[in-house]
């Protein structure tokens, strides 16, 4: 079988690709040959840069941050270059009779202000005298609350240490005394001060 026929049934099995142009779809940059060997020189040179270790390039710290503080300081020292400074004529000559005139033959008064003068400082000094004394009587008041509390609890304290038959005895003691000590006609007087003749008689 002749190469002819081997192409016809190849277009007869695949009719769309034979339909296609035959044209060659790569396609090549102008001056690409001229360019190549800079391009390959470059290339070769950037590589072997990346691959030197501790010789690279580096950026320092904060470069970005400070960047446009530096710019700016950069632009601001060129305009005042090109502005340029002058001196007055005789500056240097007049300067000393200057700063004398204006420090030691100086004639006006210091101004002078009193502190107690202003109403604001006379209201502050009233308010902090007052807050001063509301705060030692408001302390004062609460020490001698704490101490009567104190007093209170350390007798609270000292009556639940007290027997139980140490205080009935004692009221035995004080009823006795109060009955023996007490008279025939006070306890009449007693009676008739304090109950009617109703009471007497529905008691008898």
């Amino acid at each position: 079988m002749n190469i002819k026929d081997e192409d016809m049934e190849w277009e007869l099995e695949a009719p769309l690709l034979a339909a296609l142009p035959r044209l060659t779809p790569y396609r090549v940059p102008d001056n690409y040959f001229n360019d190549l060997t800079a391009q390959l020189n470059s290339t070769a040179f950037l590589n072997s840069l990346s691959q030197t270790d501790g010789h690279g390039f580096s950026i320092p710290a904060n470069y970005f941050e400070e960047l446009t503080a530096q710019v700016k300081s950069r632009v601001a020292v060129e305009q005042f270059k090109s502005i340029g400074f002058s001196t007055p004529a005789n500056y240097f000559d007049q300067l000393q009779a200057k700063i004398l005139a204006q420090t030691v033959e100086s004639t006006s008064a210091p101004k002078v202000i009193r502190f107690w003068q202003t109403d604001l400082m006379r209201y502050a000094a009233a308010a902090c005298f007052i807050i001063l004394t509301a705060s030692g009587l408001y302390l004062k008041e609460q020490q001698t609350i704490k101490a009567t509390r104190s007093t209170e609890l350390a007798s609270e304290t000292l009556l639940y240490d007290i027997d139980e038959s140490v205080i009935i005895e004692h009221l035995q003691e004080s009823q006795t005394a109060t009955n023996t000590s007490a008279s025939q006609a006070e306890m009449e007087s007693y009676i008739l001060d304090h109950y009617s003749s109703n009471d007497l008689s529905n008691n008898l």
